[in-house]
């Protein structure tokens, strides 16, 4: 057999109203939704923390690669950052047509990249 009792029955007041006890519910299924949202959230910051892993492992391989192919003499690293530059523009001027309400504008970034001695 199944017995339900009301959320005021296990705060232990015996004298409570029916308007507390509706206000015992509602606080009962706040604190039910505020569970679940923390749990999404935790799901999320896992999510970004595993793809902020990726993303970093993925750099380090270019970079690497780019290092190595520098070394070797089959690539100028002057002419890589200023394609590079040009496809980061495109890809700026693009989002900018998408949508142009909500870009506001950018600041120039300076972007510093270590070039290998060797070339």
């Amino acid at each position: 057999m199944l017995v339900v009792q009301p959320p005021s029955v296990r705060v232990g007041l015996t004298d409570t109203t029916a308007n507390e006890e509706h206000l015992l519910e509602r606080i009962t299924i706040l604190e039910n939704t505020m569970a679940r949202l923390a749990e999404r959230l935790e799901q999320g910051l896992n999510l970004l923390l595993r793809q902020s892993e990726t993303a970093n492992t993925n750099h380090a391989m270019v970079k690497s690669l780019i290092e190595v192919l520098s070394e070797c003499g089959m690539m100028d690293n002057d002419r890589l950052e200023s394609m590079w530059r040009a496809e980061c523009a495109k890809l700026d001027e693009k989002s900018a047509e998408a949508s142009p309400a909500t870009v506001s504008p950018k600041k120039a970034r300076k972007v510093t990249r270590k070039s290998s001695t060797s070339g």
